[in-house]
C-alpha cells in the first residue's frame, strides 16, 4: 500500500447522491478537501440511464423540491416541469446531467478518483477519523470524466478523513455498478441492514404458466388503460367471520395507469409502484402466494350496464365479444370471454344475468397471481438497506458512528416512479454535505 493520503471528507460512490454531496460541500465550504471514490471508469453511470435517457430529475411533489431546484440552478443546469409534476433537464439528456454534475464537482475542487473500489473503511474513534482503503486499476486517472478502465495492474491505496459519506446506492441496476457494496461496508461499521429487495419492476404471474387456461401469453405485447389493485390474504378468526379459517383480503395498493401485458406477466408504471407493497417475511412463512392482483379494465363505467343496454338494442347476430371489443382490444376481449367461461361467437341476446355478472367480474376484477418479481437487472430501485432507526433524518449522519453519513438508496428508503427516488438521492447528499460543512467550518 502506498502512503496514506489526507482529505477532510471521503465520498464513497460517484452517483447522484455522491456527486450532489461533493458539489454542495465545496460550494458551502470551499476550504474543505473532498475525495470521491467511484468504482466505475466514469461517475454517474446510472444517472445516464435514468428516465429512459431523459433524466426525470425530480417531481414538484417531492420532499425538498425547492432545495433541489435551487441546487441545480446554482450549478447552471436548466430544468422544466410538466403538468403531471415531472421535472426534466431542459435538454432532456440524462448524459448531459451526469457529465455536468461531474464537471461542476471537479471545477469546484472535489477530487474524483475513478476505477476505485472501496474494500474497507476503518473507524478510528481515538483519532476521530476514518481510514478508507480502496483498490484502483492502473487506468484510474482520478478525473471526473475518466474513460476506459479495467486495467489489469491493481494497486491499493488509503485515505484518512474526518468524515465519510456512503453514497454507494442499492442493488438495482447492477450493470451500472450498483451491486450492494455499501451494505457490506455499513455492516462492518456496525449498522443493521434491512433485507434489500428489487422494486419498481415487472411482475411474473402464474396465469402465464403453460398449463393455465386461458393463458396470459395471449395478452403479451398489449397495453391498456386500467386500474390495478393489490390484496393480501390473511387468515381471520371468528370475530371477523362466522367461518374460522376463512381467507380475508385487505386492499394494500390501488393505482390507475397504463397496464402492459408482457410475455411473462404484468408491467407498466402502476405495476412498478405496486411492487413496493409486496414485501413479506419468508422466515414467518410468507411468500408471494399471500398476494393477489386484480385489474379493472373499464374503470370509467360499469360493463354490466353497458352490456344490458346493448342487449336491448342488439343487431341480429351481434356477438358478445364484439360488444367487449368496443371497450377492450381484441386479444384482451377474447381473454376476458374465456376467463368468464363464455364461448367465442356466443350471441349477445343469449347472455343471461349469470353471464353478464361473470363478464362484469372479468372486466372489473380480472385476477392475476404473482409468482415472482423481476430481479435486480430489471428493477429501477431498491427497497431495504441501512435501517433508518440508525440514521439522523435531518443530517443523514449515523447514530452509531459519528462522522459517518449514509445517503441515497443505500438507506432503507424507496419511493414511487416519477423522479422521487432521484430526488431522495440529491436531497440526502445535499443535506449530508450541509451538516458536514457546519462541522468543518462552524464559524460559517
Amino acid at each position: 500500500m502506498s502512503s496514506i493520503r489526507e482529505y477532510d471528507v471521503v465520498i464513497v460512490g460517484g452517483g447522484a447522491s455522491g456527486l450532489a454531496a461533493a458539489a454542495e460541500l465545496r460550494m458551502r465550504s470551499p476550504g474543505t478537501s473532498v475525495a470521491v471514490l467511484e468504482k466505475n471508469s466514469e461517475p454517474g453511470r446510472k444517472i445516464r440511464a435514468s428516465g429512459s435517457g431523459r433524466c426525470n430529475i425530480t417531481n414538484t411533489a417531492a420532499e425538498g423540491y425547492d432545495e433541489i431546484i435551487a441546487f441545480f440552478d446554482r450549478l447552471g443546469i436548466v430544468t422544466r416541469s410538466y403538468d403531471n409534476g415531472l421535472v426534466y433537464p431542459y435538454s432532456e439528456s440524462a448524459a448531459d446531467v451526469a457529465e455536468l454534475l461531474a464537471a461542476r464537482a471537479s471545477e469546484l475542487g472535489a477530487r474524483l478518483i475513478s476505477d476505485a473500489e472501496v474494500t474497507d473503511i476503518r473507524s478510528c474513534p481515538e483519532e476521530e477519523c476514518f481510514e478508507t482503503v480502496y483498490s484502483v486499476s492502473q487506468s484510474g486517472r482520478g478525473k471526473g470524466a475518466a474513460k476506459g478502465g479495467g486495467g489489469s495492474r491493481i494497486r491499493t491505496e488509503a485515505i484518512r478523513s474526518a468524515a465519510v459519506i456512503l453514497a454507494c446506492g442499492g442493488k438495482a441496476g447492477p450493470m451500472f455498478g450498483t451491486t450492494g457494496d455499501g451494505y457490506r461496508l455499513a455492516r462492518q461499521l456496525g449498522h443493521r441492514i434491512v433485507t434489500p429487495v428489487p422494486v419498481l419492476t415487472s411482475i411474473e404471474c402464474r396465469e402465464w404458466d403453460k398449463d393455465c387456461r386461458p393463458n396470459g401469453i395471449e395478452l403479451a405485447g398489449t397495453r391498456t388503460r386500467g386500474k390495478v389493485s393489490l390484496y393480501k390474504k390473511e387468515r381471520v378468526n371468528n370475530e371477523r367471520s362466522n367461518n374460522e379459517g376463512e381467507e380475508f383480503s385487505d386492499l394494500l395498493f390501488e393505482e390507475a395507469g397504463e397496464i402492459q401485458f408482457t410475455k411473462y406477466g404484468l408491467s407498466g408504471i402502476c405495476v412498478f409502484n405496486m411492487t413496493r407493497h409486496m414485501r413479506y417475511d419468508r422466515s414467518a412463512g410468507g411468500s408471494l402466494d399471500d398476494f393477489c392482483i386484480t385489474a379493472d379494465l373499464f374503470a370509467d363505467g360499469d360493463i354490466r350496464e353497458f352490456i344490458k343496454k346493448r342487449i336491448e338494442n342488439a343487431f341480429p347476430g351481434e356477438c358478445a365479444e364484439h360488444v367487449l371489443r368496443t371497450v377492450l382490444k381484441e386479444n384482451i376481449a377474447e381473454y376476458v370471454m374465456a376467463y368468464a367461461g363464455i364461448s367465442s361467437g356466443r350471441a349477445l341476446t343469449e347472455l343471461d344475468d349469470r353471464d353478464i355478472e361473470a363478464l362484469g367480474a372479468a372486466v372489473h376484477s380480472l385476477r392475476f397471481t404473482p409468482s415472482s418479481i423481476r430481479g435486480w437487472k430489471d428493477a429501477q430501485a431498491t427497497s431495504g438497506g441501512v435501517s433508518l432507526d440508525e440514521i439522523c433524518p435531518e443530517t443523514c449522519e449515523s447514530l452509531l458512528v459519528p462522522g459517518l453519513y449514509i445517503t441515497g438508496e443505500l438507506a432503507d428508503r424507496d419511493y414511487p416512479c416519477g423522479g422521487f427516488n432521484l430526488s431522495n438521492a440529491w436531497l440526502t447528499g445535499m443535506r449530508a454535505a450541509a451538516a458536514i460543512a457546519v462541522k468543518m467550518r462552524p464559524e460559517q
